[in-house]
């Protein structure tokens, strides 16, 4: 055999070999990857919107400002005129009912005091004298009577003089503050000119107003509605506030309505009338215990109306379950469910026509419109 054959033989060999290797590789190749597992396919679940059944909040709130004033108050003055003497108070200082606040300068009133006691005095004796003498027939009877009229009046101006002493003296019509004076000592004041501003604050009212919407509101829903003031310098506690009074004619400039509320003095803090307040006004449920969920969460078929609860599993996941209800007035809050839901649960608010009993779902909060 010639060189060029052998050669010839050996390069046929070589390529016959080469193809058995690539053949047994990709054989290996398939076996080895039949072998290998498969990743395993994540489960997708259906999103729904659902609610957490809670306590139903306040149906209405809102916050008006209003004023701080006294429960009592007044404007002290003297009934006559005079010099005056003395003021025995400060500003700020309580007093109490029946104390003396100030004096007039009493000389010219004792003085009138005396000239009346004095012609009372004669007025009198003149007419006793004339008693005794009607009787012996000494004087006629039209002089007694007239005697009689004369003593009348020496006491009236008597009483009248003691009475106009007795106003000299200023004193508390009730228990208070001193807000303000007026004067000071040793001027002439005349007869009803303001001398010391009186407000009694053992309790105290806030004064608001109301618009004419509001009003109504609260009028048509009495029994629903709280009130409670807040103070600025106060902000973490909320004082409960009685209704006294409420104005029936608007004002012409504001056309609201002035609603008057009384509530007791504040322990340790110092609240004054004409101070700034909030009032709160609070419409509650007439139930406490209501439970009221979105109409649209109610499912009706012929075994009667009932929703779906998710059963919360953890990891935003969860199954559901079909829960009978029953159902009570509907309002533009929603509907009232009067049994087959507690406080906690968890009803779907969207999607309830692709539900089934068990099925797993993926939570998300929030209603469906």
């Amino acid at each position: 055999m010639t060189r060029n054959a052998m050669h010839g033989v050996r390069m046929k060999l070589k390529q016959k070999s080469l193809g058995k290797i690539i053949v047994t590789a990709l054989t290996l190749g398939l076996i080895s990857g039949c072998n290998r597992e498969q990743p395993e396919q994540e489960e997708m679940l259906r999103p729904v919107r659902s609610i957490v059944v809670d306590s139903p909040e306040s149906g209405w709130v809102k916050e008006f400002p209003a004023t701080v004033d006294a429960v009592q108050k007044a404007n002290l003055s003297f009934r006559v005129a005079g010099k005056l003497e003395d003021i025995l108070v400060k500003e700020g200082e309580l007093v109490k009912e029946g104390d003396e606040i100030a004096r007039l300068d009493q000389v010219d009133f004792e003085i009138k005091l005396k000239d009346r006691q004095a012609s009372y005095d004669v007025a009198k004796a003149d007419y006793d004298r004339a008693r005794k003498l009607i009787a012996k027939g000494a004087i006629a009877r039209a002089e007694l009577d007239n005697l009689k009229a004369k003593v009348s009046t020496a006491s009236s101006q008597l009483q009248a003089a003691q009475q106009e002493l007795d106003y000299t003296i200023l004193r508390a019509p009730f228990n208070g503050r001193v807000a303000r004076r007026y004067i000071d000592n040793y001027e002439e004041v005349s007869a009803k000119q303001e001398i010391i501003s009186l407000q009694d604050t053992s309790a105290l009212l806030v004064e608001m107003e109301l618009p004419e919407s509001v009003l109504i509101r609260s009028r048509n829903h009495k029994g629903d509605y709280t009130f409670h003031a807040r103070f600025s310098s106060i902000p973490d506690r909320l004082f409960p506030l009685t209704l006294r009074e409420t104005s029936t004619q608007a004002d012409e400039s504001t056309q609201t309505y002035t609603m008057t509320f009384a509530m007791p003095a504040i322990e340790n803090r110092l609240v004054l009338p004409g101070m700034s307040v909030v009032v709160r006004a609070e419409q509650k449920s007439p139930r406490s215990d209501i439970i009221l969920i979105p109409a649209y969460a109610v499912m009706e078929d012929k075994n009667g109306r009932f929703v779906y609860l998710v059963n919360d599993e953890g990891n935003e996941t969860g199954s559901i379950t079909r829960k009978t209800v029953t159902t009570g007035k509907l309002s533009k809050q929603g509907i009232i469910i009067e049994s087959g839901l507690a406080i906690g649960d968890r009803v779907v608010t969207a999607g309830m026509s692709q539900m089934s009993e068990g099925m797993k779902v993926r939570l998300q909060e929030g209603a469906a419109r």
